[in-house]
């Protein structure tokens, strides 16, 4: 048999299963399991359990990427058409025999086991399409009041039969019992009423309240009300229908809903309907089999012996799937669920709901979604409410079609053993983590989080470790008081308590009295009159700071939660919004609180926690001013001391911005529309800024402007100070006359195409280039703007014309391989070579004066659009360049003008041999000498024709690969230090501040980092590369401020390509949970991801134009270490019919960009 080491499957990893958690009907899900063995595996099947349909078999598929000892079998499933419940588990047919994996012994989910025999499932909670909660109540703060024991107002006594009355309100509650046979003969009564709730709304309302639930108000014999007398009627005890009515119109106006308690299991056998006493004109079913409700009841022996509840006489059961009793509950037009939705509440609480059959439950929850869609169903589960087995029937009340939330006692008892001592951090963190994946997120954040109750004891006197009450006299529990050291435990971990109810997802409920430290032990001592004098200030003052804290803060109502540390005494989780959008994809600030609590009743524990995949920057305690510095984040963590016996809050602090917030595209000219078979400076360049500025953009961003060389990459330039004569407008031309417009068409040109044909379009625009300059030429000496621009541009200008026309003299033959007069830069031959070669240096010089006046003219509209161009710098030059060929002693050449060392990159997410890129390695001893004046010259003409640079391969400043010219990969170099900030030192002395870029991707150092920001550049944060699984298998990423973020770069696949292709199925289905979409849907994703990026710290983000558009790989603009179709991609001409320039804009206004 295998090993338990051997095999894995962890229900609540996105790895193993896709999505983790609850999962829509309809939809598919992904399993797999791990094995590490040896053995042969002859299957892997997936076992499935449906509780109607009965068992399948699915075998399971070894990944291609399996290799060895390793391999990972999945399936993808789909899912019923309707909501269920689903159990699974996975059987292994291995070499040595066959053997099982299931869910763990506790049934947690999570990580399973291995065993020799049938396992426990793992449960799959699938819900009903478009199941939904209400939003309202998902960010509610409950209160719940027992009616009686509230606030009384007024001294009238109503008149009730058995009723006993107490003078006092402040006595303690008592049961009359019959000495003999110990049934009740008598409830008392305080007097508590509908007018003293009302009076009291403005404290509710205080204390950050948003939603009441009552405990039952309908007219019965008891004091709790449990025994329904008349569903259509309010205890007269408590007052009135226009009472209720105003109570409910009086609360809403502050903003406060009203839930009701809805008893439909049973009634009072002193009832409308039963009316074994009389008390009632109606006929009950106790008085006749002809009685219209008899048929609502079951009788053994009419009349006397009937079922009932749990064997009390006094509460008769019935048949809640009667129709009558149906229509009468629910379908009626004046039902009582229609009767009181009719008085403006907000929801119902279905008392001991397990006891309602399907049909009962079901049918009401439908019936009250199609009356109020926002109306709230809560039912009373004790356990999990997921898979709870009723009366050996399974209940799925979770799958959309029976309730929003339950009572989630769960909750409370693994709070409560946490903070008692009863297990460890580890186990109930396991046990919180357990509840969150069977329950569909949509009720998971609607689960009513309470920790006192009317069924259960005061959470004070139970956290204090008040005595046991079990056999304990009635009058003895009635005096029992906790000490004052009990008193302040219980406290300190009730104040430990609501703070994670307050901070937890679900709906915190607040039991009255909770607030004021109330003590008593179950009923009737749980249920004494409010204290409205002599209740505990302070614990009011710590419910009311953190429910404002609460209700102030979408991110704890809302927000996503993530497990931070969970071992012995220290639990930990954090609640984030980020991206722009609660978990739910409703719009909300971005917001980080890290919640800590260390139960440990008399020492300190510090306790270090992985943040940095949602916040930077530092922390501030919420609920204290004593350390205004906060906690810092280091390298992605804090470090946190907790006081004993206490729970702590942190804020993430937002700092004080320093820049600017923008937004921009990037998109090179070449990839503009263009009649002309390639983008160019014409007219769809100045539409192309006329969109940006419609769309609130403010940047940008373009590749390197120079000529190309081999594979029309615009990075092996051979001219660090050209312009590429291919992006120079044709339409100029022929608006001088310099060039027929019969010679300017293009045959080839589709407005349909997708790519650039540049061997076509260089051919073109060289013969019409040449055209215009036989008939510029013969005026060129007279032209004033032509002989300035050459002769201010002499120093680099004279240099590359040459170089253009003696590759064209010498056949395209690279320098190293021309004769060695001119390889050289023999004077003598130098000059005869530009005599003979006049004419051809000429037309260079001509393209270069035309791009040199097309773009300044475009510049200059940018900047009246406000529009800054964000150009490009690559680090390293082309062998083949003019500027290598004319500063050789700048590079590290071997004598005969071959590169000595070249540039590129080891092995990285690009290649696994690396990239050779074969630039030749600068000479920085030789640069250094002569003050850098060449990079001075190349930083000052790149700033004339953009206004902010980004430094391609900005870590060769620091230090950079240094591989031999000889070689035919970068595996085997070497990193050689670079000029660091004393070259930038020298380059601003001379030239002053310059707009940097520094593109800091890739394998990058402390060292980079601490030259980046010793210079103060931003760097580069690229989506695709940053979301990543962190070691808690967490996937986010947080931008500093000074960092330009995108999506992808240029040398990225398109963000539906990326998602498509070059992640896996966990990380897809990661992202898509991290951006709240569908994982099946690539674009929404792609313009998810956008807001993201607009959405994070940065203060630039910068997005790819594919991305925009929503395009696929084939849109994408280079693949590095490869040939092909890079740098072809072009828009089309309609792009601005699939993007509304108006969405982008709003945009910007919503992330204030």
């Amino acid at each position: 048999m295998l090993d338990k080491n051997e095999v894995e499957h962890n229900s609540q990893n996105i790895y193993y299963r896709a999505p983790v958690g609850a999962a829509e009907a309809g939809t598919e899900i992904r399993l797999g399991i791990r094995l590490r063995t040896k053995q042969q595996i002859n299957q892997v099947l997936l076992r499935i359990w449906h509780n109607k349909t009965g068992e399948e078999l699915l075998p399971l598929t070894a990944s291609t990427s399996s290799e060895g000892e390793d391999q990972f079998f999945s399936t993808d499933m789909e899912l019923p058409e309707k909501g269920c419940l689903l159990w699974y588990y996975f059987i292994i047919a291995a070499s040595d025999g066959t053997c099982y994996y299931g869910n763990n012994e506790e049934q947690l989910g999570g990580m399973g086991e291995l065993y020799d025999h049938v396992p426990p499932s793992f449960q799959i909670t699938v819900y009903n399409k478009g199941a939904k909660t209400p939003d309202w109540f998902k960010h509610a703060v409950m209160y719940q009041i027992f009616p009686d024991r509230f606030c009384r107002k007024g001294d009238k006594i109503i008149r009730k039969h058995g009723a006993v009355f107490h003078a006092d309100w402040n006595d303690d509650p008592c049961y009359f019992k019959d000495p003999d046979t110990k049934e009740i003969v008598a409830y008392d009564f305080f007097g508590g009423n509908l007018q003293g709730i009302m009076e009291k709304l403005d404290y509710l309302k205080d204390l950050g309240i948003s939603v009441v639930y009552l405990n039952p108000v309908f007219e019965s014999e008891s004091n709790h009300h449990y025994d329904t007398g008349d569903y259509l009627k309010i205890d007269p005890i408590l007052g009135t229908d226009q009472d209720f009515t105003e109570l409910v119109e009086t609360a809403r106006e502050k903003g406060i809903r009203v839930i009701l308690d809805g008893v439909f299991s049973h009634t009072g056998s002193n009832s409308r309907y039963f009316n074994r006493q009389g008390q009632y004109d109606s006929v009950g079913a106790f008085q006749s089999p002809e009685s219209p409700y008899f048929e609502w009841y079951n009788f053994r022996n009419f009349p006397y012996e009937y079922e009932s509840w749990w064997n009390f006489n006094t509460l008769p059961n019935v048949t809640e799937t009667t129709p009558s009793y149906m229509d009468f509950i629910i379908n009626d037009k004046d039902s009582v669920l229609h009767h009181w939705l009719g008085k403006g509440i907000s929801g119902w609480r279905l008392d001991v709901i397990d006891e309602l059959p399907e049909p009962f439950s079901q049918s009401f929850y439908a019936e009250l979604k199609k009356t109020d869609p926002e109306a709230v169903m809560i039912g009373e589960v004790w356990e999990d409410a997921s898979h709870k087995v009723a009366y050996g029937m399974p209940r799925e009340y979770l799958c959309g079609q029976e309730m929003d939330s339950a009572m989630n006692y769960p909750f409370r008892k693994i709070l409560f053993d946490y903070l008692l001592g009863h297990a460890d951090g580890g186990n109930c963190f396991r046990r919180f983590e357990s509840l969150r994946e069977n329950y569909p997120q949509e009720n998971f954040y609607a689960m009513m989080n309470l920790i006192g109750s009317h069924d259960v004891q005061r959470a004070v006197t139970l956290l204090g470790e008040a005595a046991y009450f079990d056999g304990m006299p009635a009058v003895q529990q009635s005096r029992s008081r906790l000490n004052k050291m009990q008193y302040n435990l219980g406290v300190a971990r009730l104040m430990m308590a609501a703070l994670w109810q307050m901070t937890y997802p679900g709906v915190p409920c607040v039991y009255y009295g909770d607030e004021i430290g109330m003590q008593g032990f179950k009923d009737p001592y749980n249920r004494r009159p409010y204290k409205w004098e002599g209740g505990d200030t302070y614990l009011q003052e710590w419910y009311r700071k953190i429910i404002r804290l609460r209700n102030d803060h979408p991110a704890l109502q809302t927000g996503e939660l993530l497990p931070l540390y969970a071992d012995g005494d220290i639990m930990a989780y954090a609640r984030v919004i980020r991206g722009g959008h609660d978990l739910f994809g409703d719009e909300a600030p971005d917001e980080a609180f890290v919640v800590a609590f260390n139960r440990h009743r008399s020492e300190s524990r510090t306790v270090s926690l992985d943040v940095g995949d949602f916040a930077g920057g530092r922390f501030l305690d919420t609920l204290s001013t004593t350390d205004p510095q906060g906690v810092p984040v280091v390298r992605g963590r804090i470090s946190l001391k907790i006081q004993p016996l206490k729970g702590v809050i942190l804020e993430h602090k937002h700092e004080k911005r320093n820049y600017e917030r923008l937004a921009g595209v990037l998109l090179h000219p070449t990839s503009l529309p263009s009649k002309y078979g390639i983008g160019d400076l014409g007219s769809e360049a100045y539409r192309f800024i006329d969109f940006l500025q419609a769309a609130g953009q403010h940047v940008w961003q373009i590749l390197p402007l120079g000529p190309v060389g081999f594979g029309y990459s615009p990075y092996q330039s051979p001219s660090a100070f050209a312009g590429n004569p291919l992006l120079i407008d044709m339409d100029m031309l022929i608006e001088h006359k310099w060039l027929p417009a019969s010679e300017a068409r293009v045959a080839y040109a589709s407005k349909s195409s997708s790519f650039v044909d540049f061997e076509r379009a260089q051919t073109f625009k060289r013969k019409c280039l040449k055209k215009a300059w036989s008939k510029f030429r013969l005026t060129a000496d007279k032209d004033k703007a032509y002989q300035e621009f050459c002769q201010k541009e002499a120093y680099w200008l004279d240099d590359y014309a040459l170089f253009e026309a003696a590759k064209r003299e010498y056949k395209g033959a690279e320098w190293i391989n021309w004769p060695d007069s001119v390889k050289y830069r023999e004077t003598k031959a130098l000059n005869t070579l530009k005599k003979r070669l006049e004419e051809s240096i000429g037309l260079v010089k001509f393209a270069q004066y035309l791009f040199a006046v097309q773009w300044e003219k475009l510049h200059e509209y940018a900047a009246s659009r406000e529009i800054k161009i964000m150009g490009d710098m690559p680090i390293f030059l082309a062998q083949d360049s003019a500027d290598v060929w004319a500063h050789q002693q700048l590079f590290d050449l071997n004598p005969n003008g071959t590169a000595h060392t070249i540039a590129g990159v080891p092995p990285d997410y690009f290649s696994a041999t690396g990239q050779l890129w074969g630039n030749p390695q600068y000479n920085w001893a030789a640069m250094k000498e002569e003050k850098y004046s060449w990079w001075k010259q190349r930083f000052h003409k790149l700033y004339e024709l953009v206004d902010i640079a980004r430094i391609d391969h900005f870590r060769g400043f620091e230090s950079f690969w240094e591989v031999d010219g000889k070689a035919r990969t970068a595996i085997n170099g070497r990193w050689v230090k670079g000029p660091g900030k004393a070259f930038f030192d020298e380059i601003q002395r001379d030239l002053g501040h310059l707009p940097i870029v520094a593109e800091d991707l890739g394998i990058i150092t402390d060292e980079v980092e601490a030259l980046r920001d010793a210079c103060g550049f931003p760097g580069m944060k690229v989506l695709h590369f940053t979301l990543h699984f962190n070691e808690q298998g967490r996937l986010g990423f947080v931008a500093p401020e000074n960092s330009i973020v995108y999506t992808g770069t240029h040398d990225n696949n398109t963000t539906v390509g990326w998602y498509q292709q070059d992640i896996d199925d966990p990380t897809r289905a990661a992202v898509a949970g991290l951006l709240h979409v569908r994982k099946d849907r690539p674009r929404e994703v792609a313009k998810s991801l956008i807001a993201f990026a607009y959405a994070s710290d940065a203060r630039l983000a910068m997005i790819p134009m594919q991305d925009l558009l929503g395009l696929d790989d084939r849109s994408r603009m280079n693949t590095p270490g490869t040939v092909g179709l890079n740098w072809k991609w072009c828009l089309k001409p309609e792009y601005t019919l699939e993007i509304d320039p108006k969405d982008l804009r709003d945009l910007c206004r919503k992330y204030e960009r």
